[in-house]
């Protein structure tokens, strides 16, 4: 093996101005003049009339009520910052902008008569507001290049761009919520009321919110229903307004604007979703007794990293002294003996990792808040009394920076593990409130979470010839399984809150530690449908993510998971696949501390899913920022990297060891054949199924002398003239002139504040100069899309090159970190400036007999000199 040779840290870097970003251009068709005068013209007054109408029958009072509604405006392209014109229209405020694909007509159409991109814009109007809008567009039908009153010309970018405008209805209400397949399994288990939370519009006074409610639970009490719980955060920065409610299954059975039941039309609710959820069963968990007697040095100092789970058990031999429980809520009343399963599981592998793998167990006790309880039906559930929202709010906001019963219990936790996710939100368009609460959490307490993608259980239809459904099955049969489920990508988006923009989402690998005996009678009808130890898990979920982001970022091992046959199935052109839940004595799968069935606590068990990538995955980060607390101490106070900074470097050094590697050219095969895949666009699309590939954490824990990491820290800001930063990498001159391949590889990541009102949702978008073609080094892209890894708050780029390039002495490759505003926000005065973590590799081949390790070592030796 390699010497292990500690990262090396960049010294500070130069100031300079950005690089530009270039602009894209539409090509979508839009009608004439005319033609959207007679389009549009009429439907001003008729919709004006259709909610006076609906006012009437929405009054509780003989003089009415209503006096504010929801209007959604759907429209070609883009129309960029909108919600500041609405600003300006007394009586009007904008609700939200989404994402959309539409169908062509004879007006709108891209291309060659394809579906055009668009936006849809949601607004609260009362009637002076719609008055004034009528007002605007009367000017624009009389003269289309009248001007208009300061604030208000994006108007007139609405009525060229206007496809349809109209009411929000009950359909709106309950769009990609979960809401109906919620409902079914209500009256499955024939339970006669139903708990569901709703989620109303932000009015901009408390005042207006108040009345809000008030009106909602005045229309719900009509039906027989009521207000469980209303929320006690009133967080503007994700414009959450929300309660919990119970009413009769029997008003759900009309879900369309036809309704009789007034509540499913309450002018200022914008959503109606089952309670957040992410059940965990424990209805079969075999354990075993642990075979050896566990070793590990006691745990000490401060948590660095969080759990916020199910209730681990905190006197299992594996945990002991490990983890600090807060439990406020008492969730561990709630709990019998052998429960404990789910949070005892991640704990451990934060601790420990696989306990069949190569152990590496975290130097400090981690922070444990269970968010979870045992529900005595064999499920661990939230509690369904409260708003998830609520829940997650106070519990971060108790652990940095505690409130007025307790001070902050934890706050140098840097890492959070969410390996929880909604069953019910799988991510479509929009981003849910989770995710926007994870994402304005990880800018305002500097928190880097990492969050599971989520697991797809659901039955799996399999086209092979049933005779062929066997051990070992072919590798034929392992393609065409895996070319299948990558083509199933609709069903298995990832789960909320893996889109959070700001959190470091984990996919699973079939892939573990263990070892396994093929011929084993467990195995005969367990069928292993991926290669050895590789290939995407098939209970992982992918993405896109917001705007097209890659999510998940990473994947990781996740646990071996075989599927078997359906019992019964009698199909003869296909078979119907089924999961069988975790939790075996035999392996394969990720090796766990888990309590007995009578609360044991020196059991294991096997467990697989993207649970567990996530959990390894924070194992990883926390035993990263012992190395940096090392490198600090070993380093000058000008090169020690402050703490602040840890969260953004972890989230880049941890992406920084991904590659695709061998799977990559297979993948590229498959989505060549998907027919609704332009070949251009077949790097990008990997990346929503794989992301940046799997972590080689030896990568990014240390160097050799064939590969060199430089790590690099700074903030920026977007409105300065200095809003770049350059780091000089030094060039090992002993390389240079030789032929002999070469790989660069950048990783860049931070936080971003976000404008949950645009779209385009992130503010701050830093980003890396393209290597493609520098001056310094001649590369080549790799495998990635450069646009698509620009989309999130973590860009990665693998560039790779063998020709000749002639280094001069003290010569440098310049990596640039430019920032720039990308959502705007009117109510923003001043962010702070952004902290970001970089991390830049050059490596040779282990044959070149040179030592760039320390040439380069030196190089910035001089460079740090040269500062001082």
């Amino acid at each position: 093996m390699a010497d292990k040779k500690p990262l090396l840290i960049f010294p500070k870097p130069g100031v300079a101005a950005r690089e530009p970003r270039p602009s894209g251009r539409s090509d979508i068709h839009l009608p004439d003049y005319e033609r959207q005068k007679e389009r549009i013209g009429r439907r001003w007054q008729t919709l004006k009339d259709s909610f006076e109408k609906e006012a009437v029958s929405l009054s509780l009072k003989p003089e009415g009520f209503f006096t504010e509604y929801i209007v959604v405006f759907e429209i070609a392209d883009s129309i960029d910052e909108f919600y500041k014109a609405i600003a300006k229209i007394p009586g009007m405020f904008f609700l939200k902008e989404l994402l959309e694909e539409f169908d062509p007509d004879d007006d709108f159409y891209k291309g060659e008569h394809k579906s055009y991109p668009g936006r849809i814009f949601v607004s609260m109007v009362n009637k002076k507001s719609i008055d004034e809008i009528i007002r605007l567009w009367d000017i624009f039908d009389k003269d289309r290049d009248a001007a208009f009153d300061s604030g208000l010309a994006k108007f007139k970018d609405l009525f060229k761009k206007l496809n349809k405008v109209r009411h929000y209805s009950v359909e709106d209400r309950l769009a990609d919520t979960g809401m109906p397949q919620y409902l079914e399994e209500i009256r499955e288990m024939g339970q006669e009321k139903v708990r569901f939370e709703v989620e109303f519009a932000y009015p901009a006074s408390q005042e207006r919110r108040d009345r809000a409610f008030e009106e909602f639970q005045a229309l719900i009490a009509e039906v027989g229903g009521e207000i469980i719980s209303a929320s006690k955060v009133d967080l503007r920065a994700i414009r959450y307004f929300a309660c919990l409610a119970d009413a009769p299954i029997s008003v759900f059975e009309e879900l369309t604007n036809q309704t009789n039941v007034r509540f499913l039309k309450a002018s200022h609710v914008l959503y109606f979703r089952p309670p957040g959820q992410a059940k965990v069963s424990k209805e079969s968990n075999e354990t075993i007794e642990l075979d050896t007697e566990f070793k590990a040095d006691e745990p000490f100092g401060d948590p660095l990293v969080a759990v916020f789970d199910g209730l681990p058990l905190e006197n299992h031999e594996l945990l002991q002294g490990r983890i600090i429980v807060d439990d406020p809520d008492e969730f561990a009343s709630k709990y019998i003996a052998g429960s404990r399963i789910h949070g005892t599981a991640v704990a451990s592998t934060i601790c420990h990792g696989d306990l069949n793998g190569e152990k590496q167990s975290l130097v400090r006790p981690i922070y444990a808040r269970p968010l979870m309880h045992y529900n005595g039906f064999g499920h661990e559930e939230f509690p369904q009394d409260r708003l998830l929202i609520d829940l997650l709010h106070s519990a971060i906001v108790r652990m940095v920076k505690g409130n007025h019963q307790v001070p902050a219990l934890a706050k140098r936790v840097k890492v959070v593990n969410l390996s929880l996710g909604d069953s019910f939100r799988p991510f479509r368009k929009e981003m849910s409130s989770w995710a926007k609460l994870l994402d304005w959490a990880a800018y305002e307490f500097n928190l880097l979470f990492i969050v599971s993608a989520g697991n797809f259980g659901e039955q799996i239809e399999f086209t092979i010839d049933p005779a062929e459904f066997k051990n070992p099955i072919s590798e034929e049969g392992k393609k065409s399984f895996l070319d299948q489920m990558l083509r199933q990508d609709f069903n298995r988006k990832i789960l909320s809150p893996a889109e959070s923009i700001n959190s470091l989402t984990v996919g699973a690998l079939n892939k573990d530690a263990a070892e396994i005996d093929p011929n084993h009678a467990m195995f005969f009808a367990r069928i292993d449908l991926t290669a050895e130890h590789g290939y995407l898990a098939p209970y992982s979920r992918f993405g896109w993510g917001m705007n097209g982001a890659v999510k998940p970022d990473i994947l990781m091992p996740g646990g071996r998971a075989f599927l078997r046959r359906r019992p019964g199935d009698r199909s003869e052109d296909h078979v119907n696949l089924m999961f069988e839940p975790g939790g075996y004595k035999e392996p394969p799968g990720i090796l766990v501390a888990s309590p007995g069935s009578s609360g044991e606590i020196n059991h294991v068990s096997h467990q697989f899913g993207t649970t567990f990538s996530a959990a390894q995955t924070t194992h990883l980060a926390g035993n990263l920022m012992e190395i940096l607390l090392q490198l600090n101490q070993e380093s000058s106070i000008d090169q020690q990297i402050d703490e602040s900074f840890f969260p953004v470097l972890v989230k880049a050094l941890i992406a920084h060891g991904a590659d695709l590697g061998e799977s990559y050219s297979l993948f590229r095969e498959l989505i060549h054949e998907f027919p609704s895949v332009d070949p251009k666009q077949i790097r990008a699309r990997t990346a929503a199924y794989t992301g940046y590939g799997e972590v080689n954490a030896p990568r990014v824990l240390y160097c050799t002398a064939h590969r060199v990491t430089l790590i690099g820290v700074g903030k920026l800001f977007w409105e300065d003239k200095e809003n770049a930063h350059e780091f000089k990498f030094p060039l090992p001159v002993s390389v240079s002139s030789q032929v002999i391949p070469k790989t660069l590889v950048t990783t860049l990541a931070w936080f971003t504040p976000c404008n949950v009102w645009s779209n385009k949702y992130r503010i701050a978008h830093l980003y890396l100069s393209n290597f493609k073609n520098n001056e310094d080094l001649t590369m080549e892209e790799g495998m990635y899309d450069f646009r698509k890894t620009s989309k999130g708050t973590l860009q990665h780029q693998v560039y790779s090159g063998d020709r000749a390039d002639t280094f001069i002495e003290d010569g440098f490759l310049i990596v640039k970190v430019n920032c720039r505003k990308d959502a705007s926000d009117s109510e923003i005065k001043a962010w702070r400036r952004i902290n970001y973590g970089l991390a830049v590799t050059l490596e040779i081949p282990e044959s070149v007999e040179v030592d760039i390790y320390e040439e380069i070592k030196t190089a910035i030796q001089t460079q740090v000199r040269a500062k001082q």
